[in-house]
């Protein structure tokens, strides 16, 4: 089965590969061999030559085809892997954040936050002291 496929890729790429140059030179030596009249010669040359231009089509539409099959297969891939990468940088992230908070919190180093929450309580007590 195997076979029979790969024979007929190979007849379509070998079918579409022809110019009318080839073809008019296979006809020729087709009929120097065969007993046809020139009406068969002319008319198996114009299907040969339509037959090659639709094996060209087709197998650039094969192409086309793989082509943007393998773009989206990327593009997949691709999007998996950002979405792995984000996923990774959040969690170290999230990992080096903590190790800050426990290293800071072990040296006894004020946060952001505490230092505003202090400001908001000397101004509370500077509001009560003023009006006493």
């Amino acid at each position: 089965m195997f076979e029979a496929l790969k024979q007929s890729i190979f007849t379509s790429i070998g079918v579409a590969s022809l110019t009318q140059e080839k073809i008019a030179a296979l006809v020729s030596e087709l009929g120097k061999h065969m007993p046809i009249s020139e009406k068969e010669v002319k008319d198996f040359s114009e299907e040969v030559s339509r037959r090659s231009e639709t094996a060209k089509k087709e197998l650039n539409q094969q192409i086309d085809s793989q082509i943007d099959h393998a773009f989206i297969q990327m593009g997949l891939v691709r999007n998996e892997i950002r979405k792995a990468t984000e996923s990774a940088s959040d969690g170290l992230t999230r990992l080096i954040d903590e190790r800050i908070d426990a290293a800071l919190e072990r040296l006894g180093v004020a946060r952001v936050e505490d230092v505003v929450a202090l400001q908001h309580r000397i101004e509370l007590l500077e509001k009560d002291r003023s009006g006493r």
